[in-house]
């Protein structure tokens, strides 16, 4: 679907490639309004990405966290100080971009990304759940209610099939309106029943929304016995890759487009140059 919309941008080729990304991400689950979801990766594709990520920890390059509010990841650029250049896996996220996130975030965000809003990004890796062997400080165990610092966000689970784990649901308040006469200068609905609930991962399921939208990851939890209630082994831990999209020197829009103001489908896949 993804190659036929590259190729002959439409109406019809769209809907094909949005009608994956309104299923539950193969779990049984209702997704928050303005939140989409997709098995995107396979289990060997999650395989390849962590190899590359274990390359890069392993490289000795020294990092830094990757925001103020995750504490373990590494941020994945060639570019930006304290990040990890290493080149096939900086490759393969900017793919990932190309390919997939920014002509995608446009098409399901229509009113909300134009020409020049997701042309920049910033990507970085999280793990929450278990402990830093190089420091023995425990790692993050939940992320408290946010925005992101962009126009749109893709979230990867990256964990392999026998790494199971409990909680850590990310949760969704209210879908950011697009009416610039809220009383929130995002425009934030005030009612969760408008865009709120939770998101379960599973490995190799990807979620999209806008970066506005406010949200935050539930506590993950383990016990000492290692199995979850259904008796399967855990490893208490959950891998993402996280992608924000913005304009440039980080600009983030949040002002709505007009109809007529909108891209063309071969825009959107395309560029605007088109």
């Amino acid at each position: 679907a993804i190659d036929d919309a590259f190729a002959n941008p439409s109406e019809e080729s769209e809907a094909a490639v949005k009608s994956l990304w309104t299923n539950s991400g193969g779990r049984n689950q209702v997704l928050p309004k303005g939140v989409y979801a997709t098995q995107l990766l396979s289990p060997s594709g999650v395989s390849y990405l962590r190899k590359l990520i274990d390359v890069a920890s392993l490289s000795g390059i020294p990092t830094r966290r990757p925001n103020g509010m995750n504490r373990h990841g590494m941020i994945v650029d060639s570019n930006v100080y304290g990040a990890v250049p290493v080149q096939p896996l900086v490759e393969t996220v900017e793919e990932i971009i190309d390919r997939i996130l920014r002509p995608v975030g446009r098409m399901l965000f229509q009113d909300r990304i134009g020409c020049e809003d997701d042309l920049d990004y910033y990507a970085f890796t999280i793990s929450y759940g278990g402990t830093d062997m190089s420091t023995m400080q425990s790692k993050d165990m939940d992320l408290k209610e946010h925005r992101d610092a962009s126009v749109v966000t893709l979230n990867i689970n990256l964990n392999l099939p026998e790494e199971n784990y409990e909680g850590s649901e990310v949760f969704f308040r209210g879908y950011p309106a697009a009416d610039s006469r809220s009383s929130d200068v995002f425009g934030t609905s005030s009612k969760d029943e408008d865009g709120g609930g939770t998101v379960t991962f599973s490995p190799g399921m990807a979620i999209i929304h806008l970066g506005a939208h406010r949200h935050g990851a539930l506590p993950i939890m383990f016990d000492d016995s290692g199995n979850n209630s259904e008796g399967n082994q855990t490893s208490g831990k959950r891998f993402n890759l996280v992608v924000w999209l913005f304009g440039e020197l980080g600009d983030v829009r949040i002002a709505p487009y007009s109809n007529d103001e909108q891209l063309t489908a071969k825009q959107r896949w395309h560029g605007c140059n088109q």
